[in-house]
């Protein structure tokens, strides 16, 4: 019997959600984008959640298969281990704060007849931010999966970051920031996130005196069509890329750097700059374009992870410590 993770990638606009099957490959057609509806009520939204785990297990043409899981990328702040949303005052997702999550699906996906008898024994749900998955899922079947240590930054409306080590996320330990995550970390006059950003991209815009009725899209076209002010932006923010991962680059010793997120469609206007700015350092760079199937895949590994924690657990009779390594 064949079995599958359903996944899905909440933003606050849409849900991208596909099928995977055992080996973490995407089902083909399964692939799909709805809207997020983050305004509505709990209830509406959980039925909406419930909606679409129906919707992609429809999709699943085999006769008899088991569903091992349903994994989510979903923004902070969150807490992925118990699985309570946190967001708040970003209007989206304002009425499932305190929510926890896992448990109002698992009560509702009780309840529905359809999925009573495609559930596997092992059945998970899990959640993670979108920078852990993306990392997890480019050791499963992207650009880190060559390396026994890699930090992967995912760059879009704030810099999301993980630190890898043969395929298992490192949050706490000495050599890495808390929870892995660099977005808080200082840097210049402020944080990461305030540079390493699409905001970053904006203050740059904004120093080097172009119209503020230009958005980022608009000067990457620009540089593109060889505007001095425009690459200018672009350069000094690969400088910026490279400068802040060097004192992590020191640290932790990754043997690559992974780079994902919106800014890899611009990457032609800020990669070499990076590779200037860590020319120094023993470190390969490598770009991934498309974060979400990336994101696809590594729910699919932590849900596995998760499925043989437990199994190691019910089995010795106590958490098997760092037991999260790709099966």
């Amino acid at each position: 019997m064949k079995k599958y993770t359903i996944v899905f990638d909440i933003g606050g606009l849409f849900i991208k959600t596909a099928v995977m099957n055992a080996l973490g490959k995407l089902v083909p057609d399964s692939y799909m984008i709805y809207p997020s509806k983050s305004k509505e009520s709990k209830d509406e939204l959980l039925a909406h959640f419930v909606d679409l785990i129906k919707q992609q297990t429809n999709r699943i043409m085999d006769k008899t298969f088991r569903i091992d899981g349903i994994g989510y990328a979903f923004p902070g702040p969150f807490d992925y281990e118990e699985g309570i949303s946190y967001i708040q005052g970003v209007d989206k997702f304002e009425n499932i704060y305190g929510v926890n999550l896992r448990q109002e699906l698992t009560a509702r996906l009780a309840n529905e007849s359809w999925f009573a008898g495609k559930r596997s024994p092992d059945f998970h749900i899990v959640f993670e931010n979108d920078a852990n998955l993306f990392a997890l899922g480019e050791y499963a079947v992207g650009k880190a999966r060559a390396y026994g240590r890699a930090l992967c930054l995912t760059i879009g409306t704030g810099a999301g970051s993980a630190f890898l080590e043969e395929g298992a996320l490192v949050k706490y330990r000495e050599d890495v920031p808390e929870h892995g995550w660099i977005y808080n970390q200082p840097f210049r006059d402020s944080i990461v996130d305030d540079y390493i950003s699409k905001r970053g991209i904006v203050r740059l815009m904004r120093e080097a005196g172009l119209d503020d009725g230009l958005d980022v899209k608009n000067v990457a076209e620009m540089a593109r069509g060889g505007d001095p002010q425009a690459i200018g932006v672009f350069h000094r923010f690969g400088d910026r890329i490279g400068e802040m991962l060097l004192p992590f680059l020191e640290a932790f010793r990754p043997e690559a750097v992974v780079i994902g997120g919106q800014i890899v469609k611009s990457q032609e206007l800020f990669l070499d700059r990076v590779r200037q700015a860590l020319s120094g350092c023993d470190v390969s760079l490598e770009v991934t374009d498309d974060t979400s199937l990336s994101a696809f895949a590594g729910v699919s590994l932590l849900l596995r992870q998760t499925i043989n924690e437990t199994k190691a657990r019910e089995t010795y009779g106590r958490d098997p410590g760092n037991s999260r390594i790709p099966s």
